[in-house]
């Protein structure tokens, strides 16, 4: 797709973006000349995409940099020396203090950021203006045996959450006092901000949807289904693993629900917009069976999703959320010359599904053989998997039987325990109704293991 007729910017800007997994930024080589991937991992399984050229490895000492961010580390600073005219794009803000000049980051203030995702101010800005589940704020030296009769006495059911966790860490649903007495004792081992968030238990569909904000106004991406502790890509009873396995992008979805999911990007969006914030963002939400839609939160940065969304968009003629999200951050000149290809919820109709595929085993794994990441084909008559092309891109997938792997290890390497594997994005739906794979990706996703011979566990 010839993008320079939909949008008009500098495709020669020098810029980086840096992230421990370089296949999140890859797409950005489809919208700019000058892209580098950085990370502290190695570039070599690059190579089979031709983009190994395109690509910086930071050599960080992790023992010294302990707990330290990439973005925040000495070798960081020491590669921003040798390239100045180079800004970097976040995956999301980065708190001060800052090692390099922080204009060559491109991100948001994380000031506005962190308020928004901190789940008690959220709910305090927002309550009044979008769908929520009821709540009420505690402090966790308050969560007593006494508390669990009156919380249970509000709500038959109910989630518990650190008012300050990401994602689905610090978050536990309670019916019972011994999950109550668990939830709590967890918190109070892993807590750090000492407040939680009780909210009514939502018997629902865990989705989430990206909004983007830009001087053209706030244009929001399709339903996003999450998978989330799938019994087929990790092992649940593996504990403090990434629970995350994905889910699918796109796909229809009721009118009503669209309206609905669109009311409330379009409410953060534009409160996010007077607070200065632009650019990408994520929401929680929750689908229930009667079409109601519920926020849960927010996400102020980029997510797990922006690639594979931004990809789609590309590939279906629009302009993607991560070009306009890097234009409007760095305070680049650009000026859309088509307004019909601005991304909207619509853009993305065609579904693709996103499998992340952890080590399930209680140990560390060695990678037995390479894995080339690229264009692959599968053959659901023989369960067979077969190497096509290089690839990156949704764009490259000349058929439903085609999907992408994002593989950066290479044979040798150690994979932690419970730790990400590999990645596949393919087209077509994945998910059942009970929020774990289909019979059909059951059946895939065991043959990509067996392809790769990747570690299964003994109870499978």
């Amino acid at each position: 797709m010839d993008i320079n007729s939909l949008i008009t910017y500098n495709r020669k800007l020098p810029l980086g973006g840096i992230y421990d997994d370089q296949s999140v930024f890859l797409h950005m080589h489809h919208y700019f000349d000058d892209f580098l991937t950085i990370s502290d991992t190695h570039g070599r399984w690059l190579e089979s995409l031709g983009l190994a050229d395109k690509n910086a490895e930071l050599n960080i000492d992790h023992e010294v940099n302990k707990g330290i961010k990439i973005a925040s580390s000495r070798e960081f600073a020491n590669f921003v020396k040798q390239h100045p005219r180079r800004k970097y794009v976040l995956y999301g803000p980065l708190s001060p203090p800052y090692i390099v000049n922080p204009l060559n980051y491109i991100m948001n203030s994380p000031t506005i950021a962190h308020a928004y995702e901190h789940k008690r101010y959220f709910r305090d800005e927002f309550s009044e203006l979008i769908n929520m589940p009821d709540h009420v704020v505690r402090r966790l030296d308050e969560l007593d045996e006494a508390m669990f009769d009156e919380l249970a006495g509000m709500y038959e059911k109910f989630v518990i959450q650190d008012v300050e966790s990401s994602g689905s860490k610090g978050t536990f649903i309670v019916r019972t006092r011994s999950q109550y007495g668990a939830a709590v004792k967890q918190l109070k081992a892993t807590s750090f901000s000492g407040s939680v968030v009780v909210s009514e238990f939502v018997d629902g569909l865990p989705c989430s949807i990206q909004a983007c904000v830009t001087k053209y106004g706030v244009f929001t991406g399709g339903l996003q289904r999450q998978l989330v502790d799938s019994q087929y890509l990790c092992n649940v009873n593996l504990p403090g693993v990434s629970r995350w396995c994905g889910g699918e992008l796109g796909g229809d979805s009721s009118e009503i629900v669209k309206h609905r999911m669109q009311e409330i990007a379009t409410v953060v969006g534009s409160e996010l917009a007077s607070h200065g914030y632009r650019g990408i963002f994520g929401i929680d939400l929750l689908i229930t069976p009667d079409n109601d839609v519920y926020a849960i939160e927010v996400n102020a940065r980029l997510t797990g999703y922006t690639h594979v969304l931004s990809d789609m968009q590309f590939a279906k003629g629009k302009i993607p959320f991560a070009l306009l999200h890097t234009l409007e951050l760095g305070n680049f000149k650009y000026e859309v010359e088509d307004l019909e290809a601005l991304p909207t919820m619509n853009s993305t109709s065609e579904p693709y599904s996103y499998l992340i595929f952890n080590n399930e085993i209680d140990s560390s794994f060695t990678l037995q053989n390479e894995i080339p990441s690229g264009i692959y084909q599968y053959d659901s008559s023989t369960r067979s998997v077969t190497y096509v092309k290089p690839g990156y891109s949704v764009a490259d997938l000349a058929s439903e039987e085609q999907f992408i792997v994002f593989c950066k290890f290479n044979k040798g390497d150690v994979i932690g325990r419970g730790k990400r594997m590999l990645k596949v994005i393919k087209k077509g739906y994945t998910m059942a109704e009970d929020g774990d794979l289909n019979k059909e990706a059951q059946v895939f996703a065991a043959a990509v293991k067996t392809h790769f011979s990747l570690p299964l566990r003994t109870e499978q």
